[in-house]
C-alpha cells in the first residue's frame, strides 16, 4: 500500500534515489545482457564518459548491484556483471523499456521539446 506523504520514509521514494538516475539504468539494462567489460559498455552506452560510466559502476557496486572481477592477466582484465540483488531489477527495467517502445512517438516528441527550451 502506497503511504499517503510519499516523503523520504516512502521506500518507493528510497529506491527512487538509488536507482533513478538515466546512467544507472542504461547500464543495469546493458548488463542484463551478460557481463562486460569496460570498453563494451562505453561503445554499448552512447554519451556516457569514461568517468562517468567509472563513477556510476563504483556506486553500483556499494550497493551491491554490480560486481567487479579482475583477472591476473597482462593488461589485467576486468568484467562487470549484476549481483542478485541487479538482476531483480530485470522486470521493472523490463516494464519501462516496454512502455518506452508503446509510447515512442509520443515520448520522442516530448523529448525534443524538451530540449527545445533549455
Amino acid at each position: 500500500m502506497v503511504k499517503s506523504s510519499l516523503d523520504e520514509s516512502c521506500i518507493l521514494n528510497q529506491a527512487l534515489t538509488l536507482i533513478a538516475n538515466k546512467w544507472t539504468l542504461l547500464i543495469l539494462m546493458a548488463l542484463m545482457q551478460g557481463t562486460k567489460r569496460n570498453s563494451e559498455l562505453l561503445r554499448q552506452i552512447k554519451g556516457i564518459s569514461p568517468k562517468m560510466l567509472t563513477q556510476t559502476l563504483k556506486t553500483l557496486m556499494e550497493y551491491d548491484m554490480v560486481k567487479r572481477s579482475v583477472y591476473p592477466e597482462v593488461p589485467p582484465r576486468v568484467e562487470y556483471e549484476l549481483t542478485e540483488f541487479g538482476e531483480s531489477t530485470a522486470d521493472p527495467l523490463i516494464a519501462l523499456l516496454q512502455w518506452s517502445i508503446d509510447w515512442e512517438d509520443q515520448i520522442s516528441n516530448l523529448y525534443k521539446a524538451n530540449l527545445n527550451r533549455t
